[in-house]
């Protein structure tokens, strides 16, 4: 019995963008998602984040075309919602999101700004009660400060990028599981793995393989106590299938205002109806790691 999913995401595997090259992890999502037997990748929906939406559309459509997928990819926004007042009409992204989930994808992996999904809950509220999960890739323990080593703090990315969004999830109902910072910073994926996809010689290792070097040495001469980048976004594909490797908390979610320089945060608070994902269990984090280097070919 397979999953059927929809990913929307902010993949900018590749792309130079302000001078550096950007996050290659969506790209790892993506691809495992098509490559995993036990999930149905239906759609794919694109917003900006990582990099502009142009580079994140065109990155999501190479790679389902690399694979030859059969999978709808749906343009959604390069903006965030406003602060306030009205928001705009149901881009390309929703309705792409409205067919997936009538065909069947009942669980989203939201592993960008949380736009397309906002205005999905906000247009077609009614989808609220039939999705059954929506994971993002955000959310951190209530006063807890991202550093990697002792550099930082690094910003609560998916979610500072449209706090609206973030707040229309939130309050919709659905079920929200949360796998960010906290979690997924305890692991790496080295230049070693890179090198392990790369002999794979299939057209999708290497391609991945060829836009990921830049990004690993730049996050790794940025960030020296990292042996690697962190795999944030295979987070999200890993705990739909294999959610034994986790350390699953039941909490509530409460967006505080910006304070001074410090900008809204999404503190997760124990008790509650969300989902946190805090660590991995006992022999979790060699397992995700190991799958996402056997599920790129």
């Amino acid at each position: 019995m397979t999953l059927p999913l929809l990913i929307d995401t902010d993949v900018a595997l590749g792309v130079i963008h302000e001078g550096r090259p950007r996050d290659i992890d969506d790209g790892f999502a993506i691809i495992e998602a098509l490559n995993l037997e036990v999930i149905d990748l239906r759609a794919v929906t694109t917003v900006y984040g990582n990099a502009p939406l142009a580079d994140t559309d065109r990155v999501a459509r190479e790679i389902v075309a690399l694979k030859n997928a059969s999978v709808a990819v749906g343009r959604g926004a390069a903006e965030a919602l406003p602060e306030s007042g009205a928001l705009p009409p149901p881009n390309d992204a929703v309705e792409a999101m409205r067919t997936a989930i009538d065909d069947g994808a009942r669980h989203i992996a939201a592993i960008g700004p949380l736009t397309n999904v906002g205005l999905l809950l906000h247009h077609y509220p009614d989808y609220a009660t039939i999705i059954d999960e929506v994971v993002i890739v955000a959310g951190r323990s209530p006063g807890r400060q991202f550093f990697i080593g002792d550099k930082g703090p690094v910003r609560d990315f998916n979610f500072e990028n449209d706090v609206r969004a973030a707040e229309i999830l939130l309050s919709s109902g659905v079920s929200v599981t949360l796998a960010g910072f906290e979690l997924t910073s305890q692991v790496v994926v080295t230049e070693s793995d890179l090198a392990t996809i790369a002999a794979r010689n299939t057209p999708i290792a290497e391609y991945l393989h060829r836009n990921s070097i830049a990004w690993l040495r730049h996050w790794t001469k940025s960030f020296p106590a990292d042996a690697g980048f962190h795999p944030w976004d295979s987070a999200a594909i890993a705990w739909l299938t294999h959610p034994e490797w986790f350390i699953a908390e039941r909490r509530s979610a409460r967006i505080s205002p910006p304070v001074g320089k410090r900008p809204a945060w999404l503190e997760c608070s124990t008790g509650g109806a969300l989902t946190y994902l805090s660590g991995f269990a006992p022999g979790g984090a060699p397992a995700f790691v190991r799958s996402i280097v056997d599920n790129i070919f």
